[in-house]
């Protein structure tokens, strides 16, 4: 991931009417509104319930709108999204308003299969990259390509709401590749970050989908092209009613970062009342904490994964004061 080191500007923002920010888009995987947890009974929009063991998915082809409808092309960027991977850190962008994004669903033909211009042996990419060997595997082979969307898990065959049946979607084939746009309303979360949160509503994914008995199918046509379409012709990703609302408030003082290698710099300035500070990775779970007075300072953790991080400061009764989001 690039690494990149931010500054404050509170005079470029009023003479300039664009500003570098640090831009995430986050994917939030959800069941009825509540976020999605593998593992757990959860009931679909036909009432059947079932239990995922993997739902995993690439987009690609990104175009951000913003600005008055300038064009920041990312298309060349394939990224894979994950139950517990679902923030892209799109970089340090000279961008003020995000007003629509453009993605597709999938790899895009180029890299896909033997036919693809740009396509390569899937053992030539280097460990951790997106179209390198995953698991559970995105990718059917030289012919076949890569799967653009997985789930699998079990389903109530019987409507006992135990559920008992296997049923596997590996979805794949050129021609289930579709392209997507929405306009969206972002969140200023603090003067140097911009986020853009997004559901991603696996129940409408699988909307007249009869995974109760659709058994395993790994293709291109029938379920498999029904529910890459359900994409285009559902609201599979759709933003909820407080989208532009931030969790902390951003007014109080300002947060950068820096990171190089596995070094974490976090900067903050004139943060009132604090009295301790988290870590968290995405899943929640704590990386460093501890307690802090200073209204101004810099911390430096060493020895951080790569990986997308949330660092909050609170007051004395727990209160968050101010919140970032950092890349490595």
């Amino acid at each position: 991931m690039i690494k990149l080191i931010i500054t404050s500007f509170f005079t470029l923002l009023a003479a300039f009417s664009y500003s570098q920010q640090n831009v995430f888009i986050t994917l939030s995987p959800k069941v009825a509104s509540a976020d999605l947890v593998i593992g757990t009974d959860v009931t679909n929009l036909n009432g059947i319930v079932f239990n995922l063991e993997y739902f995993d998915y690439y987009l690609s082809g990104l175009h951000i709108i913003h600005d008055g409808g300038q064009d920041l092309d990312l298309s060349d960027t394939v990224f894979l999204i994950e139950p517990t991977n679902f923030v892209l850190y799109l970089g340090y962008l000279n961008v003020t308003n995000i007003e629509q994004i453009q993605f597709a669903v999938g790899v895009p033909a180029n890299l896909n299969t033997q036919d693809g211009l740009d396509a390569i042996d899937i053992s030539v990419y280097p460990h951790g990259h997106p179209l390198g060997f995953q698991d559970p595997s995105m990718y059917w082979g030289w012919t076949s390509g890569y799967a653009h969307m997985i789930i699998g898990g079990l389903a109530d065959s019987n409507s006992d709401g135990i559920p008992d049946a296997l049923f596997q979607l590996h979805n794949l084939g050129n021609s289930n590749y579709l392209p997507y746009q929405m306009p969206v309303i972002q969140t200023q979360t603090n003067l140097s970050q911009i986020d853009v949160y997004i559901n991603c509503n696996v129940d409408t994914w699988l909307k007249d989908i009869a995974i109760q008995s659709v058994g395993v199918l790994h293709g291109s046509a029938n379920e498999n092209a029904d529910v890459m379409n359900n994409v285009i012709t559902e609201s599979v990703f759709n933003q909820g009613a407080n989208a532009a609302v931030s969790n902390a408030e951003s007014g109080v003082g300002t947060m950068t970062f820096s990171s190089v290698n596995s070094s974490l710099s976090i900067s903050w300035k004139n943060i009132k009342n604090v009295g301790s500070f988290q870590l968290n990775d995405l899943s929640g779970k704590i990386i460093k904490l501890g307690s802090v007075s200073d209204e101004t300072g810099c911390f430096i953790f060493d020895n951080i994964s790569n990986g997308i991080y949330n660092f909050t400061f609170f007051d004395k009764n727990l209160n968050a004061l101010n919140s970032i989001k950092v890349a490595m």
